[in-house]
């Protein structure tokens, strides 16, 4: 079972799988340094056909929502390889720090960096985002990494503390629509388990914790229609498979790249369900 404290181990162990996935897909370790899910991309968004633009549209679309100002200074909590600090670096230029609990993470980002020579700039930290910040920021983003807070109410709170008067707040991630616990539980118990999930989040949770933090929406949009879940055949024939292969192998490392593919195929069935969405915030600092 993947338990909170477990995380960090968690993703050093799925960073390794990813470089691999990355390299049958897209003949490249790394596929834009982005560790989120990969959308359809809608016609015409970017004018872009690149094999990877379904993992490049989340940084574009973010970017062009946040309208930040000219060299902003950016926080992303749970930055991954850093993909939206090296995209968003390259288009508008400006300061950065990752956090991540992630080794392997870490040292892939800030070799990157050095590459780009940009290490000035572009600044990757082992930390969680729920110790306190040391600087101050125009905008924290958290792209699918919140689904690991044991809190939001501690969190979101804690990530606010670091926004400058009229910083932003950016969050995208998958919300529960309804009470997993009741509604779905089997799919609730297996992201509890294989993702390390206590409670998945609703809406109103991620709303409730921006208002104790005095932070304002004044954007949302619902990018659910871009995520596209197998048919619920394929799900289950895969289930079946990975499951099985979960029992019978006790190497740890093929056990959690197998407990991120059960997870993920449960995410997948409560999008099939109508339980979760695909949901873009933005919020605002309006006081200190």
């Amino acid at each position: 079972m993947i338990t909170y404290d477990k995380i960090p181990d968690y993703y050093d162990w799925l960073s390794r799988y990813v470089q691999l996935a990355n390299w049958l897909a897209y003949r490249d370790r790394f596929a834009s340094f982005t560790m989120h899910k990969t959308l359809s991309v809608p016609r015409g968004a970017g004018g872009t056909i690149k094999r990877t633009a379904g993992l490049e549209y989340v940084n574009n679309r973010l970017l062009e929502v946040a309208r930040l100002p000219t060299a902003p200074r950016v926080l992303d909590a749970g930055c991954g390889f850093g993909g939206t600090i090296f995209h968003w670096h390259n288009r508008i230029g400006g300061s950065y720090d990752g956090l991540t609990l992630s080794r392997v993470q870490l040292r892939v980002a800030q070799r990157e960096a050095r590459r780009r020579r940009i290490e000035g700039a572009c600044r990757f930290h082992l930390q969680s985002y729920d110790a306190p910040l040391a600087a101050t920021y125009d905008a924290v983003v958290a792209i699918e990494s919140l689904i690991h807070s044991p809190d939001l109410n501690t969190t979101i709170p804690n990530l606010a503390k670091g926004l400058r008067r009229g910083g932003l707040m950016i969050i995208l991630d998958d919300m529960a629509e309804v009470d997993l616990e009741g509604e779905a539980p089997a799919e609730a118990n297996l992201l509890r388990i294989h993702w390390g999930c206590a409670r998945y989040a609703k809406q109103e949770d991620y709303r409730g914790a921006l208002n104790k933090a005095r932070l304002r929406v004044i954007y949302e949009e619902d990018l659910t229609a871009q995520v596209e879940p197998r048919d619920s055949a394929k799900l289950e024939k895969l289930d079946a498979r990975y499951n099985r292969l979960y029992k019978a192998i006790r190497l740890t490392s093929a056990r959690t790249v197998l407990s991120a593919y059960i997870g993920g195929l449960s995410l997948e069935r409560l999008y099939l369900k109508g339980c979760v969405c695909y949901r873009l915030l933005v919020a605002r600092k309006d006081e200190e």
